[in-house]
């Protein structure tokens, strides 16, 4: 299996379990009932639903991020590098 194929298949499988998770917390946080029998909707299935929501935010953004690192870093470098020349010219601006 090439490095590319392996990281594909991570990066898909963080975004499908994302993607899970975050419906089981919207579905939890709907339901809010731990069981059938209950009568009334238990406060820790709430605090437990919104956790589990924003977990499967961060799987979500985290396989996508995954998915386009090389591109993003390529991105982040260039910014970066636009920064510095722009400072650099300023500083020689204020010299003169």
């Amino acid at each position: 299996m090439t490095k590319t194929t392996k990281k594909k298949i991570i990066s898909f499988s963080l975004i499908i379990f994302g993607l899970l998770v975050l419906i089981t917390g919207i579905m939890m946080v709907q339901t809010g009932f731990a069981t059938f029998d209950d009568d009334e909707p238990r406060v820790g299935l709430y605090i437990g639903g919104i956790f589990t929501i924003i977990g499967g935010v961060f799987l979500t953004v985290g396989g996508i991020i995954f998915l386009n690192f090389d591109g993003l870093k390529k991105k982040v470098l260039r910014t970066a590098g636009q920064i510095a020349d722009a400072v650099e010219e300023e500083r020689i601006q204020q010299k003169k």
